[in-house]
């Protein structure tokens, strides 16, 4: 099930003339591909429509669309704001796009209480201070 940040992400680019080109369920590959500039292709047919019937425009709009299409990926964040759907890191503790404070995920990663850093799930002490942390309950809170 794809978050609301991300079904919005691809509806509006779906909306600009962006195609998906391939899916899986952590992310989205998008292109939009080009035939080339209308003026390129009246100014290729006005100097060779005599003797090549369009073949050049053809080449050239192929050439465009092979070679000039442009592609975004986008990518299922396990984290974002409540406020604007921006993705966020697992630490973060506000959103770099808004500043809404984000809330605290009970199932994701806890931080030392003495020097912030994040800490591995089951974690008994900390990695970067040797403080003990205790370790997580079955219901995310702190024993210990």
């Amino acid at each position: 099930m794809r978050s609301e940040r991300l079904r919005r992400e691809i509806d509006q680019a779906l909306q600009a003339g962006w195609a998906i080109e391939d899916e899986s369920p952590d992310r989205v590959v998008l292109v939009n591909r080009n035939y080339g500039d209308l003026g390129v292709h009246v100014v290729i047919a006005l100097l060779t429509a005599w003797w090549s019937f369009g073949v050049l425009n053809a080449v050239y709009a192929a050439y465009k669309y092979l070679n000039d299409s442009r592609r975004r990926v986008l990518w299922e964040s396990a984290r974002a704001c409540p406020n604007c759907g921006e993705a966020a890191a697992a630490d973060a503790e506000f959103c770099r796009t808004c500043g809404e404070k984000l809330p605290h995920d009970s199932d994701g990663p806890h931080s030392c209480p003495e020097c912030g850093v994040v800490l591995a799930d089951g974690a008994r002490y900390c990695r970067n201070c040797g403080s003990e942390v205790g370790t997580r309950s079955a219901t995310g809170q702190d024993v210990g």
